[in-house]
């Protein structure tokens, strides 16, 4: 079937193989890598055969070859044939060879059966190429001519082989289309052939001529359809094959093959006679063949002085076969009814063997008698074939002929005179239609031409002419005129005898006939002028026509019309004067009755000759001023007929007027002619006349009558426009007001009549003030109109600033009703037209000039001029601010602010001598300003206003665009004029290149929260400085390498060894970074970065290689110096060299692209955001150290690609209205990376980068232009990839920066504003359908986009509200207050359950996770009607299964459960609850628990193994104890402590008298497992129980000696231990690319400490263990939202019943403790211990008090502890409180600073943060806790304690409701009575003082 495919690949190797003018280096690599794809057979002995073994090959040798070889191997031959080759050595030789091998090949390749190729099959373009090249390359190298005539010989001679044996298929679309491809190479490509290799090709190529041969291939479709049967692919194929060739004109008939021989045969030999070719000339079709015909035809023929005589027989052979085959198509011809069909390419034979037959007389230096017969038959009017192409090829052979036999000169001019003169049919041809003349007709004056030249004999010229002149004259009705013929003499007399015998001859004529030989006659004399180029013979021609011309009926007036305007382009000026003259009288006295009306071939003349007067570029204004003056002229008669006649129809005249804007609009779109540049008032008087008549006879708005015949009219107006001169001019008499209101081009009783419909027009421009628009005169009227139309013309080309140029006059600006229309008319209408524009992209780039010429306007001397030009500008600049991207635009508004200012200082420094003109060489500008120095001042302070205005517009779009622009504005040196003087536009450059912008949100965020002025001034000086280096580094290298001397600026290109260094440099870093062995720092990389940068810079062309190094270094560094540097890098190169930025984003793009797929950065999901209890639960201290790196690590790994996305987000802004390649790419970065959103991370400081993507996203899709479908998809990409960030549970921000949670908001309350503001535009789709198959899809899009952006608006409302909390916990007025959404307060009932199932379609996890973010029943209800009745959607979502199985198992899901086989692991404590009885010891469920904590790491299970112990209480089927068995075989650690926990557990009270009823499971599965020991691990555990058994032991020893009155007895015994632990220690060098930027490397460290314990006996510790389990949770929790929580769950193991060990608090102290020591508050305690309050120590010591104290206070409260007496009460070392009850009295809260003080705000901010920190994980908590239920702990019993447990997490509020609630619990616990009372109860009966 036929192919629709666009080909690419081969499309791509032709670009890279054509000389398009690449650097050396870039055709280099492209040599290397084409070269490096040729692929060859292997030639094995077997092959290499002789000629007749070679007979005997079958069809089974041949070898497949894909499309995509064949394709590097035709681009291999079109790289040869386009690009220099070496002169010789081992590079020449491997050339030759790889084409020799590729030639001989091709007979023996099967070729790939394709159908992806646009013009010629594969094997056509194979062999087209490889022979072009070989030809090519011997013709440059002589010493290879032998070898490739030879294989193009051999492979000649194999296929004409082949085709006698093979199928007639591979014939047809193999072996066929090869020979065309070598048809194609030999016409196309000249070379010097000899007459030997001619001889020899012939040979060849004789037996693809016989009958068989032609019969066979006549047949080829017949035969694969009839004998080889084919199934219906392969005829299909076979089809459209051929369909393919014949489209192209090439039948791949017999016939066709035959005319395909004659023509190689006479190309060949035709360049054995012509001078030998050294040309480098692109290779076109027949190239060579009409070259060598050509010069045949200027030059005789070189003499061959054949002496072989078997060559000679040869050539008369092919004379003989050539006229054969002449007379035999002939023949048939003449017997058929009609003409031939196309497949017989029997014209084209017959054509071809006129040709060859000339040709070879031309090598004998023989005529041959029957050629020239059939040649003097062909041109008379007795001819048996009347074809154009079969004449002219007579008429052709005559040319060479006569060039090499001058005595037939004389007899062929008799012949070819009368033959021009007669009234041959195939002479007729449109003059209108036709560019040239009618091709035998210029071949026959051509071939004339010669002949009269060649024949002897003097004044023959003219005699001819008179003679073809007196057949125009005896053809015409019109009395003759002798006067043309110069003075009346003999001569004359004799024209007038010869015109009367003319007339007699042509008496029996019709006059039809006499007619067409007149036209043709006229047709003639002209091309014989044109071809003798004298001057007199030209005159008379023109002298003759124009008399014609002025009565000739229509058809004669269109040939003379047409001739005329090539003798027009060759004559002298006042001929070409006289014929445009001529033109205007015509067309200037048509009216409705002239034939000539409706059939105006003057008209088109005219327009011919405005197209091609580019050969005449001194005659395009006089030609302009005709044709204007004529177009005037027919304006006031048109005019003028319709006042003496009010009733004549004159519609058909003005389109007539409009018509003759044709020729107008022809001639001003020539590039080389600019009338608006300096014109003449002549020229401006006839433009505004032009102008005037078009808008009175409404041109601009003629297409609005559906009148399809004018469309053309609204573009041509358009260009008209863009080369119109200004129609007013600046003078000070009232002259312009009154050629307004009075033109006499306007005639008033016309204008009266329709000047109703202007006005109305004029109104609806003016729609604010319709009302002025009634006082205006009809020529006010036209000039408002005229104005309008001309501007937003002009402004929708992107010239906006010629508007100002119509308030240049006085006496117009005085009129102020005028003026204020015009000046309402046309700004908004000008912004209006580039706005369709800007939407498509295609704003021009020359619209920068006219910005800057209007900043220069808007200092004018003339104040409204300047009025106009500053408001002009500003409405633009507002409309579309990324103009401000433009460096031209802000250089030129920053000179003329520093122009403007000296213009001011020049009252100070020249009081006497105001200076008026100002210049600024940077950006060549030139003020002319007013000496009035009050107005210069005022025209600073306003421009001044402006200037900052836009800059600061500019500053929140593009901020890296705009300092990049001023780093180079502040760079550029100063003129030695400047010096010693102050520039206000360097100053206000650097006031704005130091300024942050928008995209900076955390600058932005810091100064605003700290209400500061932050800058970035260090920023601004050192970019300046580096680049001013290193710039100057790189030219001093092309300087010391110049051969110019100092004093001469250096080279513009680098040296070549100089960049090859670099590039290898650039490489090998790369490398090495990427293999992770670079040594390369920070100070390194920059420095190469900015040399690879200057290196480019200071190229002309692009060296590729270098720029993919010098963006793929620094993503493979990925660091966030690294890529900041490789930005303001990149930034300097698109400043400095704008040409590079399409390929510098292309590389950009890669390496993104790159980085989705190494899933790097942004797309690793190494810190996507994860439940904290997936991760180790330690019993340590908070380490900040660990969440410091925690906060490194996510900012090393993120920030790279946020700084890319605010790079990238500035360079939309600078591409969005005239880049489209940069607009594609960006497109496609946006849609890659949206549809990789399951790869982006969802770490909590990845939210500014996710939404500043999904920001740069939409800011894409709404600058883009595109068709409806790609718009949609482009948009629900970005609506996936933005709810993909709730696709997991909500997420705190990470660590403790307030700028961080606030550039959050700052960028989610931006995308909720583009949410808001989201639309479809309407687009029409791209389809191949037809628009009423397609339908329309807008309400489709509209509805889905509802749908979609409903729930994304209620989720991202809900984001920014929690982050709000989160920045002010407090509710502080302060920091601002909560951001409340209105989405969620509006929606009905109906509406949530329809949202909850929009978000199940995209990601089933949102629609989970929606449940925790919204208490709403209907929501919650529909997500778990969705979870269990889709089950399968949410087998990854861990968080999912709690929904299907709920608090307790439901039966009606029963079914459901086979997927828990396939679920995603959730926590284990959750794991653990689904051992317990309220689940029914369900198998599936039980399955599924065991094989979550069998799959969690032992390091994570470990910590729960109080709650695996309890889950033993249900096991009936053994599922726990199998993974307690198992796990503790892999882990020795487990295993023990497992076992102390069992032991434990296996009496109810400490005193070891109650049992507990799992005794039994607990004592058998102790001794299983202790049975299971054996070896190292036995001896090992019989140490370690035996030793602690010893020390407990002490502890009961020593009970019966304690003094005390209660009835339990503890007896607690201290000891101490060297224990060996472990850390992490990250290894890093801050200046290392690969360890530096919160890199390193993380090792684990051992270290021995002293630790203390104390053994207890007689206290049940297990209440303890379950507090600190709960205490390590909150730490886990704290940490993975990076907050400074200080927690210290120290370890506490029951290791018997009434026995444990308990970790010590290192370097602590009791409050007990301090009491004793007469301390006698807090305060006092650390101002003793750490020192002052104004010291370090203390500051630190007192902060580490308060964040300690924040997270015991949430832990004490969640677990309501109540006996943490003042002894439990300490302080570490450092300053935190560990244990301490829900109190919080006056000397906590002295110490903190005071209830006012910075330290209890900490305090309250701290604690609220962690209470809303702990709640999204109550479930897991009260699920640890309710594990434990049926131990019988005293302060863990009944259902009453998880209902309580659950109710202080406060679930049922929201984030600010329970932000509040905390801050209430807090109040109620400051100074609390109860806690004082209590702190009195323990000093009575324990003797702890509090005081």
């Amino acid at each position: 079937m036929d192919c629709l495919e666009l080909n690419i690949h081969q499309r791509v190797l032709s670009d890279l193989a054509a000389n398009n003018g690449a650097s050396p280096s870039t055709t280099t690599q492209r040599k290397e890598l084409i070269a490096s794809k040729v692929q060859t057979r292997i030639v094995d002995d077997v092959e290499e055969r002789t000629e007749t073994d070679a007979e005997d090959v079958n069809e089974e040798e041949r070898v497949y070859m894909t499309a995509s070889r064949v394709q590097c191997n035709v681009a291999f031959g079109e790289l040869v044939v386009n690009f220099s080759t070496p002169e010789t050595g081992p590079s020449l030789d491997k050339v030759i060879t790889a084409l020799l091998d590729i030639l001989r090949d091709i007979p023996f390749i099967d070729f790939d059966p394709s159908l992806s190729w646009e013009d010629w099959a594969l094997p056509d373009q194979l062999v087209f190429s490889t022979v072009s090249a070989l030809l090519r390359l011997s013709n440059d190298h002589p010493t290879l001519v032998e070898q490739a005539v030879s294989a193009i010989l051999k492979f000649v001679s194999q296929t004409v082989q082949n085709i006698t044996h093979s199928s007639s298929l591979n014939i047809l679309t193999q072996l066929y289309p090869a020979v065309h491809g070598l048809y194609r190479a030999i016409s196309s490509t000249s070379y010097n052939w000899t007459v030997n290799h001619w001889n020899q090709l012939t040979v060849h190529l004789q037996d693809l001529c016989s009958p068989s041969s032609i019969e066979r291939l006549n047949r080829l479709l017949m035969d694969i359809m009839q004998k080889e049967h084919p199934d219906s692919d392969t005829l299909r194929y076979a089809h459209t094959f051929l369909r393919r060739y014949v489209a192209q004109g090439r039948p791949l008939s017999g016939y066709f093959m035959v005319c395909c021989i004659l023509e190689i045969q006479w190309t060949v030999l035709a360049q054995t006679m012509t001078a030998p070719v050294a040309s480098r000339a692109h290779v076109t079709e027949a190239a060579a063949a009409n070259k060598a015909w050509s010069a045949l035809s200027r030059n005789t023929a070189l003499e061959l002085n054949i002496d072989d005589e078997a060559i000679k027989q040869t050539i008369r052979g092919a004379i003989t076969y050539a006229m054969q085959c002449f007379s035999d198509l002939l023949v048939q011809i003449e017997e058929m009814d009609t003409d031939p069909n196309l497949d017989t390419y029997a014209w084209e034979t017959m054509s071809e063997s006129l040709k060859l037959a000339s040709i070879c007389c031309l090598a004998l230096q023989e005529l041959d008698g029957t050629l020239q017969k059939r040649i003097l038959l062909l041109l008379s009017t007795h001819s048996p074939i009347s074809d154009n192409l079969v004449q002219e090829a007579a008429l052709k052979a005559t040319t060479v002929l006569v060039r090499s036999f001058p005595s037939i000169a004389s007899d062929m001019t008799i012949h070819l005179r009368r033959f021009v003169t007669s009234p041959l049919p195939m002479f007729e041809y449109e003059f209108v239609s036709e560019t040239r003349a009618a091709p035998p007709l210029a071949a026959a004056a051509k071939c004339l031409a010669i002949c009269i030249e060649l024949t002897p004999g003097d004044d023959l010229v003219m005699s001819n002419m008179y003679s073809l002149l007196n057949y125009i004259a005896a053809t015409s009705k019109e009395i003759y005129d002798p006067s043309i013929f110069g003075n009346p003499s003999q001569s004359a007399m004799n024209n007038r005898g010869t015109l009367h015998s003319l007339e007699a001859g042509l008496r029996g004529l019709s006059e039809d006939e006499k007619r067409l030989i007149g036209i043709s006659t006229i047709s003639v004399v002209t091309r014989l002028a044109l071809e003798f180029q004298m001057e007199e013979v030209t005159r008379l021609t023109i002298s003759m026509l124009l008399q014609r011309l002025r009565a000739a009926e229509p058809t004669v007036e269109a040939a003379i019309a047409y001739n005329l305007v090539d003798l027009a382009l060759a004559a002298s000026r006042s001929a070409f004067i006289d014929i445009i003259k001529a033109f205007s009288a015509i067309n200037r006295s048509a009216n409705p009755d002239d034939p000539r009306f409706s059939n105006n071939m003057v008209l088109a003349a005219q327009t011919r000759l405005a197209q091609e007067l580019h050969r005449r570029p001194e005659l395009y204004e006089t030609y302009l001023t005709e044709l204007l003056t004529l177009f005037a002229d027919k304006g006031v008669a048109i005019q003028n007929l319709s006042i003496s006649n009010p009733h004549v129809k004159i519609d058909d005249m003005i389109e007539q007027l409009a018509s003759l804007l044709l020729p107008i609009d022809a001639l001003l779109s020539r590039d080389d002619f600019h009338p608006e540049k300096e014109p003449s008032k002549e020229i401006i008087t006839l433009f505004r006349n032009a102008w005037f008549l078009c808008v009175l006879f409404d041109f601009p708005h003629m297409d609005d009558k559906e009148s399809t015949a004018m469309d053309w009219l609204q573009p041509a107006l358009a260009r008209i426009a863009l080369k119109t001169p200004s129609i007013v001019v600046e003078e000070s008499l009232d002259a312009m007001a009154s050629d307004v209101e009075y033109n006499s081009i306007i005639r008033q009783e016309y204008a009266h009549t329709v000047i109703a419909k202007h006005r109305s027009l004029l109104a609806s421009y003016n729609p604010f003030r319709p009302g002025d628009v009634r006082y205006l005169s009809p020529g006010q009227v036209i000039f408002v109109l005229t104005m309008h139309d001309i501007e937003s013309m002009r402004s929708a080309a992107g010239c906006p600033s010629s508007l100002v140029s119509w308030f240049i006059n006085d006496s117009l600006n005085k009129q102020q009703t005028l003026n204020g229309c015009m000046e309402a008319v046309v700004i908004r209408g000008c912004v209006n037209d580039l706005n369709a524009k800007a939407a498509q992209q295609t704003l021009p780039k020359y619209l920068s000039g006219e910005l800057r010429r209007l900043a220069v306007l808007s200092a004018h001397r003339i104040a409204k001029v300047r009025e106009v030009a500053l408001k002009y500008l500003n409405r633009l600049i507002t409309s579309f601010p990324s103009l401000m991207c433009d460096f031209h635009l802000v250089f030129a508004i920053l000179e003329v602010l520093t122009l403007v200012q000296r213009a001011c200082e020049n009252e100070f420094t020249d009081e006497y001598n105001p200076v008026y003109e100002y210049r600024s060489d940077r950006t060549d500008i030139k003020l002319e300003l007013t000496d009035s120095y009050q107005v210069r001042n005022e025209i600073l302070i306003l421009l001044k206003r402006n200037a900052n205005s836009w800059l600061e517009l500019a500053l929140s779009r593009a901020p890296m665009e705009l300092h990049s622009t001023l780093q180079k504005y502040l760079s550029v040196s100063q003129s030695s004029a400047a010096l010693g003087t102050s520039e206000l536009g360097a100053s206000v450059a650097e006031q704005f290149g130091k300024s942050i912008g928008q995209l900076n949100r955390h600058l932005v965020s810091l100064s605003t929260i700290s209400q500061t002025s932050v800058d970035m001034a260090k920023s601004l000086a050192s970019q300046i400085a580096i680049k001013g280096y290193y710039a100057g580094e790189a030219a001093g290298i092309r300087l010391s390498t110049s051969e110019d001397g100092m004093t001469n600026p250096p080279p513009e290109d680098a040296p070549a060894t100089e960049l090859q260094k670099l590039e290898e440099e650039m490489a090998k870093n790369e490398q090495d970074i990427r293999a992770k062995k670079s040594a390369l720092t920070i100070h390194d990389l920059r420095r190469l970065l900015y040399r690879c940068a200057a290196a480019l810079i200071s190229l002309k062309d692009i060296n590729y290689e270098l720029l993919h190094h010098l963006v793929s270094l620094p993503f493979a560094v990925a660091t966030p110096l690294a890529v900041s540097t490789a930005i303001e890098v990149w930034s300097w190169l698109i400043a400095e060299n704008p040409n590079v930025e399409v390929a510098l984003t292309t590389e950009i793009v890669s390496a993104w692209n790159g980085s989705i797929n190494r899933a790097r950065g942004f797309f690793s999901q190494s810190l996507s955001y994860q439940d904290p209890f997936y991760h180790p639960i330690d019993y340590s201290p908070t380490n900040k150290d660990i969440i410091d790196r925690g906060w490194a690590h996510a900012r090393r790994i993120l920030k790279p690609h946020a700084l890319v996305i605010q790079m990238l987000f500035t360079r939309l802004q600078a591409a969005r209205y005239h880049r489209p390649a940069v607009m594609f790419l960006l497109q496609n970065i946006v849609l890659r990376s949206a549809y990789a959103y399951k790869l982006m991370s969802t770490h909590a400081l990845a939210r500014e980068l996710r939404f500043s993507f999904l920001l740069f996203g939409f800011e894409t899709l709404k600058s883009s232009a595109l068709d409806g479908y790609c718009e949609n998809l482009l948009r629900g990409s970005l609506y996936t990839a933005a709810y993909s960030w709730f696709s997991v549970r909500s997420n705190w921000s990470y660590g403790a920066s307030r700028v961080q949670v606030d550039a959050d908001i700052k960028v989610c309350s931006e995308f909720l504003s583009y949410l808001h503001n989201d639309a479809v535009r309407g687009t029409a789709m791209i389809s191949s359908l037809a628009p009423g198959q397609l339908g329309s899809r807008l309400s489709f899009y509209s509805e889905r986009l509802r749908d979609l952006a409903l729930p994304l608006k209620l989720l991202c409302e809900h984001e920014i509200f929690r982050l709000c909390v989160w920045n002010n916990p407090l509710s502080e007025p302060k920091k601002g207050s909560d951001a409340l959404g209105t989405t969620e307060r509006t929606m009905l009932d109906s509406a949530w359950s329809s949202a909850v199932r929009t978000m199940w379609q995209i990601d089933p996890a949102i629609a989970v996770f929606f449940a925790e973010r919204f208490q709403h029943l209907n929501a919650k209800a529909e997500i778990l009607k969705l979870v269990r009745s889709n089950t399968v959607n949410v087998l990854d979502v861990p968080e999912a299964l709690p929904l299907l199985v709920g608090d307790r198992l439901d039966p009606n899901v029963r079914r459901d459960l086979k997927y828990l086989l396939f679920w995603a692991p959730v926590p284990p404590v959750v794991a653990n609850t689904y051992f317990e009885r309220r689940y029914n010891s369900d198998p599936l469920l039980l399955q599924y628990a065991h094989r979550v904590l069998a799959q969690h790491p032992v390091e994570l299970t470990f910590f729960f193994i109080p709650q695996v112990v309890q889950a033993l209480r249900y096991d009936e089927l053994g599922y726990v104890a199998r993974f307690i068995f198992e796990t503790a075989k892999i882990s020795q650690l487990f295993c023990h402590q497992i076992i102390w926990n069992m032991k434990a557990n296996c009496y109810k009270d400490d005193a070891a008298e109650i049992e507990d009823p799992m005794k039994p499971s607990l004592d058998a599965m102790i001794a299983k497992v202790v049975n299971s020991l054996s070896g190292e691990a036995r001896s090992f555990y019989d140490r370690e129980f035996s030793f602690f058994n010893e020390v407990t032991s002490i502890s009961g020893k020593l009970k019966p000696y304690i003094k005390k009155t209660k009835p339990e007895k503890k007896a607690p015994f201290m000891a101490t231990f060297k224990v060996r632990k472990e850390r992490i220690v990250v290894k890093s060098d801050p200046d290392s690319v690969l360890d530096g930027d919160g890199g390193g490397v993380e090792t684990v460290e051992e270290y021995d400490v002293w630790q203390q314990a104390i053994f207890k006996v007689g206290d049940d510790c297990r209440q303890d263990v379950l507090a600190l389990q709960v205490i390590a949770m909150f730490k886990n929790i704290f940490e993975s939202v990076g907050i400074t929580l200080y927690l210290f769950p120290y370890r506490v193991t029951a290791t018997a019943p009434g026995c444990g060990v308990i970790d010590v608090v290192p370097n602590s102290t009791s409050r007990d403790e301090m009491g004793r020591s007469k301390v006698n508050d807090l305060l006092d305690f650390f101002i003793a211990k750490y020192g002052s309050q104004d010291t370090l120590s203390f500051q630190k010591a007192r902060l580490n008090f308060i964040q300690s104290m924040a997270a015991y206070s949430v832990a004490c409260y969640i677990l309501q502890i109540k006996d943490r007496h003042n002894g439990n009460i300490m302080i570490d070392g450092e300053g935190h409180i560990v244990h301490i009850a829900s109190r919080l009295n006056h000397e906590m809260v002295l110490l903190m600073g005071g209830r006012y003080s910075q330290g209890y705000q900490l305090f309250q901010n701290l604690t609220v943060k962690a209470f809303l920190a702990i709640r999204p994980f109550a479930d897991q908590i009260v699920d640890t806790v309710q594990l434990m239920l049926d131990t019988g702990l005293p302060s863990f019993k009944g259902e009453g304690t998880i209902r309580r447990l659950r109710d202080r997490f406060a679930l049922g509020l929201n984030e600010r409701q329970a932000a509040d609630y905390m801050m209430g619990i807090i109040r109620n616990a400051h100074e609390n009575v109860r806690s004082t009372a209590y702190d009195e109860f323990q000093r009575l009966q324990n003797g702890i003082p509090y005081k």
